[in-house]
This record gives C-alpha cells, sequence and structure tokens, in this order.
C-alpha cells in the first residue's frame, strides 16, 4: 500500500511539472501567445518554466521538500496569480499544486530501505 501510494505522489509530480513545463513553453514561443511577454517577463517564463523541469527530477527521485519549496516558489508569485486567468494559461496555477501534492505525499511517506547491510 506504501509503495501505491509513493508510485501516485511521484506520478502527480512528474505530470504537473513535466505539463505546467510545456504550458510556460507554449505560452513563451507560441505566434499569438496568451501571455505577452517581453523583456523581464520572458526571463520569469523561462525560470518558471525550468523550475517546473526541476520538480519532475524531484518528483521522479522522491524529494519532497525539494517539491514543496518548488511549490512556493512557483506558486505564490505567479501561479496564484495565473488561476485567476480566464483562458488556458489559467491551468499553469493549478499544475504548480500537484508539486504540493506530491511533495507532501514524498515527504510524508520516505522510501523506507529494506536491504540488510552485510559486514
Amino acid at each position: 500500500m506504501r509503495e501505491t501510494i509513493q508510485l501516485i505522489g511521484k506520478t502527480i509530480g512528474i505530470i504537473s511539472g513535466s505539463a505546467a513545463c510545456l504550458a510556460w513553453m507554449v505560452a513563451m514561443w507560441s505566434p499569438t501567445p496568451a501571455l505577452h511577454l517581453s523583456g523581464f517577463g520572458f526571463a520569469v517564463a523561462l525560470m518558471m518554466a525550468m523550475l517546473a523541469g526541476i520538480a519532475v527530477l524531484a518528483a521522479f527521485h522522491g524529494h519532497g521538500v525539494t517539491l514543496i519549496v518548488l511549490f512556493f516558489a512557483s506558486f505564490f508569485p505567479i501561479g496564484l496569480f495565473l488561476m485567476g486567468e480566464a483562458n488556458w494559461v489559467g491551468v499553469i496555477g493549478t499544475l504548480n499544486l500537484g508539486y504540493l501534492f506530491s511533495g507532501l505525499i514524498a515527504w510524508r511517506l520516505p522510501v523506507v530501505n529494506t536491504q540488510n547491510e552485510q559486514t
């Protein structure tokens, strides 16, 4: 049961991080962008895409605290604001919540090493 819950947490983190990274890439590089990014806004969007990629790696390896930190770093400055948007960009904030769920699962249910040490 524990392994199943851990797998669900990893899956939530990987899917939400991948989808958020893809959404940021589409927001940055689409011909008709939903967000008008220029200068500093483009740099922030690129940083958010990189944080989403790091969230995928953290979820894959089960680093719960890292996922929780990434949630706070990406949700409160921008994700919360984007949740209020009417178009598809509002999904990015919802996807950031996946970091929190995955991080809490990984943090509360750490992987237990069941191998005995050989002397």
